[in-house]
């Protein structure tokens, strides 16, 4: 069993099965800061195969999880690689940032995502200052409004946290829009066994991202 995350609030973690993932050569076993074994190619992308894609990325999971595994994730790879999978594929991301820092804003957008920023707040809470920093809000509120408005066949949310994504998300468009299939995408050491698609009848599929979608440490995004 993986470890799990300490940037995912659901402390029980998906441990992909041999059969849902793209194993690489020994040679290309990474072995991190986790126990959790990376697989060397993002997938399996059957699920999203020909198909319209609205992607929601939680930007914060996804980063953290892959800096628990000693890498970055470099959006610009991974978005090319979900294009080339599906028909189309927008993508969005959430993320929080301090007011006026365009910094992630101007990463994104170069690299063909639209970015939704949310701005930290400080507030007192029992006599003590404290920063907001959670975007799920906002990612819930947008990427409803996101969905209502697309055409999209697939909806791909890509985070590890349980509570967000099958509490709210999954179960929100399985209400709505039974039609349309629910992928999840995320990293593995740091996936809610709750977004087990072969457990959840919300969610169709699950996307692990590899090492192909993946940069050492030490290097910038790319």
């Amino acid at each position: 069993m993986f470890e799990a995350s300490p940037c995912v609030s659901d402390p029980e973690t998906l441990a992909f099965s041999q059969r849902d993932r793209w194993w690489p050569p020994k040679s290309f076993s990474a072995r991190r800061r986790s126990d959790a074994e990376v697989a060397y190619w993002t997938g399996p992308l059957t699920a999203i195969e020909g198909r319209r894609v609205l992607l929601l990325a939680d930007v914060e999971n996804l980063s953290c999880s892959a800096r628990d595994l000693g890498f970055r994730l470099s959006y610009g790879t991974l978005g090319q690689t979900l294009r080339q999978a599906s028909e189309s594929c927008h993508l969005h991301a959430f993320f929080s940032r301090r007011p006026g820092d365009d910094r992630r804003v101007r990463y994104f957008a170069s690299r063909g995502w639209v970015p939704h920023p949310w701005d930290i707040q400080t507030v007192r809470v029992r006599g003590e200052m404290r920063a907001m920093a959670n975007s799920d809000n906002q990612m819930l509120f947008f990427g409803g409004v996101l969905f209502n408005g697309s055409a999209a066949e697939v909806i791909v949310v890509a985070s590890g946290d349980g509570s967000l994504v099958t509490c709210d998300l999954a179960r929100a468009v399985a209400i709505i829009d039974p039609g349309r299939s629910m992928v999840t995408m995320s990293l593995a050491g740091s996936t809610s066994r709750r977004l087990d698609a072969q457990a959840n009848p919300d969610i169709a599929a699950n996307i692990e991202i590899g090492r192909d979608c993946l940069r050492e440490m030490k290097r910038a995004w790319s």
